[in-house]
């Protein structure tokens, strides 16, 4: 269960909302005439940098300052460094007018928190709830049950980015390995077990693609019922990989261990799961939906795999829920500063409305044609001058929610494009998972967590690897819930709980 239900929007409010995001298609942002006779404003936008950005004064900054009537000077930080970089920004309050903040889990980190209570970011509820929130449709297109996750001490402090549909993750097969076998498709936890040992055939291919316990974790979900915390109706928190239960998922990697279906030196095999299915070595992977990747899935394992395929499998039912990951809903979210006058926030989320829609996703996607991309035979080709340009780069302000039709956005063949989206919307349906620590305020996990877990990961490989005893593990784990840490964070987590559930 969620921690607290927003009681924000009734369902003739979100149909509304809704009905005017379909009919924004064109990405117009409410507001807009309000504008036409307005100075432009003024912005500095502070963002991550994935890969070179743009250097400025390019034809796709200045469509997005024409539509929104700004003028904005963008600030890109590389990933690595971004981190550390905000946190001075934090401290000093030299902040700027829009600011992306990774999120964590809980959703702010210790220096976040601490520059909400300090007063450094706008509240941003009185305009994003209720009746305030028709005034932004793309936003207001969001489920609600992003919008829930961007409750912070009951209040909304950031704008959701990068919207992930609530359930990310699922397990791709082999499907070629199948068919030469004679396999149905698994629909079942017991069935992807047999599938796995089937095509598990060391040194030459291996069951399923791993890299750490955690990659399997949509399937330990499915064991255990639990994605996370798991919390009871009076606010009492358990970590799910300390709960007895957490021992039938390792007990299963052990098995597969021991049977050869999993590499053994998996933990120090190099690139991730996904690099090492695209090898053509692996049978099974459990790894994001994301329609986007599959086309470099399928052109990679040709080349390694000749005559290779890829079947994206509808979540399977485990003993205790499905093989489902309910994610978030974004991985960044945007703060206003709090020195922004009161009377140009409407203007900034407007702003942000727009980068918040299929216009904006598409622009980014593929800038303007004639300049960054040409038309032939119905298919967009992208030229040099969108790399040169980096435009590539405004992708990571997108905050467009599609849900399932983002898949219609693929350009892949109708039928594969198809069956991503009956995935997708089946992924919806079987959601049994949430986050209930996600909202909450716990500065001891910001602060403690990886020091009190610091051997967790390790000690787990140590149980499937078969070095560790089951008498050890319970040790372990006996240890760390008695450890001064850990009961200071249930008991944070417990009281910011009670606090603000609704």
């Amino acid at each position: 269960m969620k921690p607290y239900k927003s009681k924000r929007l009734s369902c003739a409010v979100m149909f509304a909302m809704l009905f005017l995001a379909a009919c924004s298609g064109s990405g117009g942002s409410a507001g807009a005439d309000r504008e036409a006779d307005e100075k432009p404003l003024e912005v500095r936008w502070t963002n991550i940098a994935y890969g070179t950005p743009p250097l400025g004064g390019d034809a796709v900054g200045k469509q997005i300052e024409d539509k929104t009537n700004t003028v904005i000077s963008w600030q890109w930080i590389p990933l690595n460094g971004y981190k550390e970089r905000l946190g001075v920004a934090l401290n000093t309050g030299d902040l700027a007018e829009i600011t992306q903040v990774p999120t964590s889990n809980p959703i702010y980190e210790t220096a976040t928190h601490d520059a909400i209570q300090a007063g450094k970011f706008h509240d941003l509820t009185p305009y994003l709830t209720g009746e305030s929130l028709k005034d932004y449709p793309n936003l207001a297109a969001y489920p609600d049950e992003i919008w829930d996750n961007m409750l912070y001490n009951g209040k909304i402090w950031g704008i959701p980015r990068h919207p992930n549909p609530p359930i990310f993750t699922t397990v791709h097969v082999r499907k070629d390995l199948l068919e030469k076998a004679g396999l149905e498709p698994p629909t079942t936890w017991e069935e992807l077990t047999n599938v796995i040992l089937k095509l598990s055939d060391p040194p030459e291919r291996y069951g399923i693609a791993m890299k750490s316990t955690s990659s399997g974790d949509v399937i330990a979900n499915a064991i255990t019922g639990i994605q996370n915390w798991s919390v009871d109706e009076e606010g009492n928190f358990q970590y799910r990989d300390f709960m007895p239960t957490f021992k039938t998922y390792l007990d299963w990697l052990k098995m597969l261990y021991e049977k050869g279906a999993i590499h053994p030196e998996f933990p120090i095999v190099e690139g991730s799961e996904t690099d090492l299915f695209k090898q053509g070595t692996y049978a099974v992977v459990a790894s994001n939906t994301h329609m986007f990747t599959i086309p470099d899935w399928l052109d990679t394992l040709n080349r390694n795999a000749p005559g290779s395929d890829v079947l994206t499998l509808k979540v399977l039912k485990g003993p205790r829920g499905y093989t489902t990951s309910a994610a978030t809903g974004s991985w960044t979210n945007l703060m206003i500063h709090s020195k922004v006058p009161k009377e140009d926030i409407p203007r900034l989320l407007r702003l942000i409305d727009y980068t918040s829609s299929t216009e904006y996703q598409k622009l980014a996607l593929y800038g303007i044609e004639g300049i960054h991309h040409e038309v032939k035979d119905g298919k967009i080709i992208r030229n040099e001058k969108y790399k040169s340009e980096g435009i590539e780069a405004y992708t990571w302000n997108d905050g467009t929610y599609t849900g399932a039709d983002n898949y219609l956005l693929w350009d892949a063949d109708p039928e594969r494009v198809r069956w991503y989206k009956e995935v997708f919307e089946d992924s919806q349906l079987k959601s049994t998972y949430t986050n209930p620590a996600f909202n909450l305020s716990s500065p001891v996990v910001g602060d403690k967590w990886g020091d009190l877990t610091r051997d967790l990961e390790r000690n787990k490989v140590k149980y499937v690897m078969g070095v560790m005893s089951e008498a050890e593990w319970d040790s372990y784990v006996n240890e760390l819930t008695a450890a001064e840490d850990y009961r200071k964070i249930v008991e944070e987590l417990k009281l910011s709980y009670n606090q603000y559930k609704q």
